[in-house]
């Protein structure tokens, strides 16, 4: 529910940079885009060295270590600004607090979220204590959020409606939902069945929620949930029928069974729309990638998504990872990969 607003409004790194004259910043760009992510990263600490608390450097240069997977230097990096930071100094501490996610330190990043002082590090924050289960913290801050008003306040009014319902169980999806935004999502699945299910019982959008946990239950290698969930659909909601089969289909790879996960994508191909539709076999192969590699390589025939890199990379194949990535970032990381 949360984890989009989050990037959009805490991550935004690279687009910090744009606005950056800096020669170095623009030599930087370049050769993230020409692939040459080691290229960029040298240049980055090169210029960390000359002007260690630039913040559109700083960012830059935090960027580049996430997606070389070093936390710890990301976060070193971005701390070093935070003395000279300013009035950009909320910012500082969102990206902080992302890196954190990252980790699955949700101390830290409730501890940046809160320092950050916005509505969206309150909203965050707010998630922390959910998945910690102290409510009334949560509360809180939600209602500080709610009344803020904007994305993040639409969010968190959705937190407070699920908060405050009657039913203990309706509640307590609201945690779930956190634990799932935070990126704690096999915990999130493997509390959520009675959850959503109760919910299902009790509000009109039931059905459709009961469908998104089945989704993401079978996308964390939760296939038994993902198919309690979609048995606990009495009709699919309108439109949605091609969902339902895809993640049947999904599932079906999950466990292994290759041949019934492709007849199920072959049934719904006429009624799908075709960047969902898309997105689903691309999960599929990801699922079936170590057991039956040449499933998943007929899942991802004729797909250029960012999705399908992903499951191509899995499979040991980063050259046509990068070939089929249309993220510039993405494709960058996988082209060097390929030629490291």
């Amino acid at each position: 529910m949360l984890s989009s607003l989050i990037f959009m409004a805490g991550c935004s790194i690279l687009s910090s940079l744009t606005g950056d004259p800096s020669k170095q910043i623009a030599d930087a760009e370049a050769k993230m885009k020409a692939g040459d992510l080691a290229g960029a990263a040298a240049v980055y600490d090169e210029a960390l060295k000359k002007s260690p608390t630039n913040l559109d450097i700083a960012s830059g240069a935090a960027y580049l270590k996430l997606l070389q997977g070093n936390t710890q230097a990301a976060d070193q990096i971005l701390a070093a600004t935070e003395a000279t930071a300013g009035e950009k100094l909320a910012e500082v501490k969102m990206r902080r607090a992302l890196v954190a996610m990252r980790t699955g330190d949700l101390d830290q990043v409730k501890t940046h979220s809160t320092a950050a002082g916005t509505p969206l590090g309150k909203l965050l924050a707010a998630e922390v204590n959910l998945a910690d289960g102290d409510r009334d913290a949560a509360k809180a801050l939600l209602e500080e959020v709610k009344a803020a008003g904007g994305p993040a306040g639409d969010t968190a009014g959705a937190y407070l409606d699920l908060m405050n319902d009657s039913n203990p169980l309706v509640a307590g999806l609201s945690e779930a939902q956190a634990l799932w935004a935070l990126g704690q999502r096999p915990i999130a699945v493997r509390s959520v069945e009675d959850l959503v299910k109760a919910y299902a019982g009790a509000r009109e959008d039931g059905a459709e929620q009961l469908l998104v946990w089945a989704g993401r239950a079978v996308s964390v290698g939760e296939p038994g949930i993902a198919e309690n969930l979609l048995d606990a659909i009495p009709v699919a909601p309108a439109g949605q029928v091609w969902r339902v089969q895809a993640t049947r289909a999904m599932i079906a790879c999950a466990g292994g069974d290759g041949q019934a996960c492709l007849a199920g994508f072959d049934r719904i191909v006429t009624i799908s729309p075709a960047d969902g539709y898309a997105d689903a076999r691309a999960t599929a192969a990801i699922l079936i990638a170590d057991r039956d590699a040449e499933t998943a390589r007929k899942l991802l025939e004729g797909q250029s998504t960012d999705a399908a890199a992903r499951a191509w990379a899995i499979l040991g194949d980063p050259g046509t990872a990068g070939t089929v990535a249309m993220d510039p970032v993405f494709k960058a990381q996988f082209t060097a990969t390929a030629g490291g």
